[in-house]
């Protein structure tokens, strides 16, 4: 149909509010309507952190619901479609992770060449998988409610399948229910269905103004409200069922204190020679002696120190000479073979004592989902011949996967769950059942990501895993956020500047932080637990019989 069908069937729609704004945007056509689709990609990341502007994503998602609409009355209407849906898709992924570019020029002398990989590759990838799976779903679109469900299930098998890319780890970064503060009521029915399941009925529901206006030309207004209204009070109960649980939360007595240390030195600087000897000291005056009154656990972030600390035994001694009695959690690089065919390097969590420099570690957890490209190269062997390494320093032609993350039992620590940087944003790493933790313990280096939104966005997906888990967290992120999390995803305490009068000056343009805290009570094990993503796909396959009684014409 044309542009003149457009008007024609555009006079049949039956009149409220938002009419005149539903037909403005189905008459939209070419360049303009391209146009239209990636200013509401950018208006949907207002949702997420820090901005937390949810209703930005209701605009968004509705906003592109009616585009599909207009797409039916264009020449090609699954092209019209595929191309509106990439062009949303591009611009909400670019500006979901446009900050992985900063990681590029911590380097530009090297990096900047592939600076267009995060800022047009990534985003251009995401946004063909979903523009791919609305178009599939197109080919079902029709007026009314039935297209909300049509929608929703579209995008929620894309944002499924970018969560396991390819085998290459996916990213699962910025689900839809990342528009829920971490912590706060609607969150924590991710304790019940994950992230995934309570992202789908964020769609649902954030899509739902969508229906109060579309061409069928009967319908009353109040047939057009029901998806709305059905959605506010489905979330109404949602809000009242955190609400509840927030408030009935025990009083029970948290566990040992534990000390949570941030350098505080620039990634720009960290590896250069001259540092190496600064970076050590720093840390250890954060730590402080061993005395009665010290925390007798410290946690150190991802990647500490810049050097293969079992190979440096400097640095080793002077780690180890001042722990005492107490425990030290410290993320490293280690490698495996040396010098062999064998040779393996890990990025690694690493349990330490006093005695640690001539037994060696406690315990050892080697990080199991890795960062394309940021800790291993996909396609190697083709790409490594046009010069794409990986952006890690310590280990020539990346990190080795390690298994599954599995709980550490070290005598002097409550059992706990290592979870390394990225592993923090995917759901259901954690151990369950006779392996489940006391507690999570997720170390990270953010400091790649300068203070844009990336660490923020890191630092509330990292607390979505508490709730899921009913686990509280300890949470060590260089150049991020440092702080202690209950089971219910809120901060007991923040990380903050370190006191000069007690741990000394920091070098310059260094913010070292230190947090001493209580390890927070853990909750009864959540249903996510027990069921995993199990609800979600009840949900998913629910919303498809619902298809079968939902009018479509």
């Amino acid at each position: 149909m044309t542009e003149t069908g457009s008007a024609a069937a555009g006079s049949h729609v039956r009149g409220n509010l938002l009419t005149p704004a539903y037909l403005w945007m189905t008459r939209q056509r070419g360049g303009r309507a391209l146009g239209v689709a990636a200013a509401l990609g950018v208006i949907a990341n207002l949702a997420f952190p820090p901005f937390g502007l949810w209703p930005a994503m209701a605009i968004g998602l509705s906003g592109l619901i009616w585009l599909l609409d207009g797409a039916r009355l264009a020449d090609n209407p699954g092209k019209a479609a595929f191309w509106r849906v990439f062009a949303f898709g591009f611009f909400y992924f670019l500006f979901s992770l446009y900050w992985i570019a900063d990681a590029f020029l911590v380097e530009p002398d090297i990096y900047l060449i592939f600076i267009w990989m995060p800022l047009i590759l990534l985003p251009g990838g995401l946004a063909l998988l979903l523009a791919w799976a609305m178009r599939f779903a197109f080919q079902f679109w029709c007026p009314g409610p039935a297209r909300l469900i049509i929608f929703s299930v579209a995008l929620m098998i894309s944002e499924w399948v970018r969560g396991a890319l390819f085998g290459l780890g996916g990213l699962p970064w910025n689900l839809p229910a990342m528009v829920w503060t971490a912590g706060g009521a609607v969150s924590q029915t991710a304790s019940i269905w994950g992230v995934y399941g309570l992202s789908l009925l964020t769609i649902v529901a954030l899509a739902s103004p969508a229906a109060l206006a579309d061409a069928r030309p009967r319908g009353t207004t109040a047939s057009r409200a029901a998806p709305f209204l059905v959605a506010a009070v489905a979330f109404g109960a949602i809000w009242g069922w955190g609400a509840s649980r927030l408030a009935s939360v025990p009083d029970d007595e948290g566990g040992p204190m534990v000390r949570l240390v941030e350098s505080g030195v620039p990634q720009k600087d960290k590896y250069k020679p001259q540092m190496a000897e600064q970076v050590v000291a720093r840390f250890r005056n954060l730590s402080g002696p061993d005395s009665p009154t010290a925390p007798a656990i410290l946690v150190w972030p991802e990647g500490a120190l810049p050097g293969l600390l079992f190979e440096w035994p400097d640095a080793l001694d002077a780690v180890t000479g001042r722990l005492g009695n107490r425990k030290l959690i410290i993320g490293i690089a280690r490698r495996e073979n040396a010098d062999t065919p064998n040779e393996k390097f890990y990025n690694s969590l690493a349990v330490l004592s006093a005695a640690s420099d001539a037994r060696g570690p406690l315990a050892i957890y080697d990080k199991h989902m890795l960062v394309p490209f940021g800790e291993f190269t996909p396609f190697s062997d083709l790409l490594g011949k046009l010069g794409l390494t990986t952006l890690q320093k310590l280990a020539p032609g990346g990190f080795a996967a390690g298994p599954k993350p599995s709980t550490i039992r070290v005598p002097g620590i409550p059992p706990f769950g290592p979870l390394i940087c990225y592993e923090a944003i995917f759901p259901g790493l954690s151990p369950v059942g006779a392996d489940r933790p006391r507690w999570l313990v997720n170390i990270s280096n953010d400091s790649w990501f300068g203070h844009l939104s990336g660490p923020y966005q890191h630092a509330a997906q990292a607390r979505y895993r508490a709730i899921e888990e009913g686990l509280p967290m300890a949470r060590v992120a260089a150049g991020g956020f440092t702080g202690m999390i209950d089971a219910y995803g809120r901060w007991t305490a923040r990380g903050k500047p370190a006191d000069p009068a007690v741990y000394g000056p920091d070098p310059a343009g260094w913010t070292s932080s230190v947090v001493d805290a209580a390890i927070p009570a853990q909750a009864h094990a959540t249903p996510y637990t027990q069921w995993r993503d199990g609800l979600f796909a009840l949900m998913l396959i629910s919303l498809n019989l619902g298809l079968l009684v939902l009018p479509r014409r």
